[in-house]
């Protein structure tokens, strides 16, 4: 799994490769380091998880999707996955998750919807 990571007014993880294992834990890591910080800045955080490259995803990456988002939420922010694959938004919808998160069609339109 490879993680890019670029923030302006929002953050945005670009995922890329499989989320599953120990590779969760290190995203969960990341995700807790800077959830830490946004809570120093006092910020209304919105992350986005671009994730137009994730292959797959494990119960300990939908883990840290799950708690990330509950976290966040917690903030008053928000967390929109994009471009998720069928089989992973076919794990979010068993797994009835899919309010948690925001999926919009573009970063442009969760930028508009986050205003």
């Amino acid at each position: 799994m490879q993680i890019n990571v670029q923030t302006r007014n929002f953050t945005r993880f670009e995922i890329q490769g499989n989320v599953i294992g120990e590779d969760a834990l290190v995203l969960k890591t990341m995700l807790d380091q800077h959830i830490e910080a946004l809570e120093k800045q006092e910020a209304t955080p919105l992350l986005v998880f671009d994730m137009a490259n994730a292959k797959t995803m494990d119960s300990a990456g939908l883990g840290v999707l799950i708690t990330t988002s509950t976290q966040i939420r917690q903030m008053g922010g928000r967390t929109v996955l994009l471009s998720v694959n069928r089989s992973i938004r076919r794990m979010l919808i068993r797994t009835n998750l899919t309010s948690l998160f925001d999926f919009p069609k573009s970063l442009a339109d969760a930028l508009t919807s986050s205003l």
